[in-house]
């Protein structure tokens, strides 16, 4: 039988280690950091919660109309919660979270930006908890324009930020055209419209039965060698780069993403 040589076996060896580390290490990240006090991250959801629908793959379009018209009361007149170019840098970083999400976990947000003044303006911070559950996306919001960097670069103190409780109401207001309000803090919008449908696939064809049994050919013996050689652990690295940009892309679904995923892997 064909041997691989000391070196080739340790290249393959890191290759395939490689490979499996970096698809690891996407799934159990945690964090999203913007910038030092702009952050999405993984936390587990409020005790006593039913559990939520994650893992979900949204269509950034289509959240970004939802979020772009949304308002909060702001006295006696009603501000943007969140502005155009604070919303882009957002979004892809929300999407990833919510497709590695797990049922135990919600998303907590804060989001600081310069909201007045222009480039000299004050930048307040945004509180918010983000889940999927029931057919909806549920965003509930805590603060819309916390005042607290002054006081962090004066006496370096942070506050304790709230992002928002299914339990408990905050003082914000919110409006929303495109969106179901459960409470004034909390808005619903509806799954459909985010989540790109799966391709129907066509109705099976039916053939007749053959009139007498087909010969079903030996299956291969499991301790059969594979030539795990390093063009083998190549291959397989490109395969699983090329399913990841296909999810990336919306040409597959994240069930589809994952199911093949697996296939590649039990192969190594």
């Amino acid at each position: 039988m064909w041997k691989l040589s000391h070196g080739t076996r340790t290249a393959a060896l890191i290759l395939c280690t490689a490979a499996i580390g970096a698809f690891a290490a996407e799934t159990t990240r945690w964090q999203w950091k913007l910038s030092e006090f702009t952050w999405i991250k993984r936390q587990p959801a409020e005790a006593g919660t039913p559990a939520n629908t994650h893992p979900v793959r949204i269509e950034l379009e289509a959240l970004r109309q939802h979020l772009s018209t949304l308002r909060f009361e702001n006295g006696a007149e009603s501000d943007l919660l969140f502005s155009k170019d604070e919303l882009t840098a957002l979004l892809e970083p929300l999407r990833e979270a919510l497709s590695l999400a797990t049922p135990t976990e919600d998303l907590i947000l804060l989001s600081t930006h310069r909201r007045t003044g222009g480039f000299m303006g004050s930048s307040f911070g945004l509180t918010a908890r983000l889940f999927v559950q029931e057919g909806n996306l549920n965003l509930l919001v805590h603060d819309t324009r916390l005042d607290f960097l002054d006081r962090y670069r004066g006496m370096q103190v942070l506050p304790e930020f709230k992002y928002g409780s299914r339990s408990t109401a905050s003082a914000v207001k919110l409006v929303s055209p495109g969106g179901l309000l459960r409470r004034p803090d909390w808005l619903m919008i509806p799954l459909a419209g985010l989540v790109k449908p799966s391709a129907v696939p066509p109705p099976a064809q039916v053939t007749p039965a053959p009139s007498a049994p087909a010969a079903v050919p030996p299956a291969a013996s499991p301790s059969a060698p594979k030539n795990r050689d390093a063009a083998f652990f190549e291959e397989q690295e490109k395969r699983l780069r090329a399913l990841k940009r296909m999810r990336d892309e919306n040409l597959i679904t994240e069930a589809e993403y994952q199911q093949k995923r697996n296939e590649i892997l039990q192969t190594l």
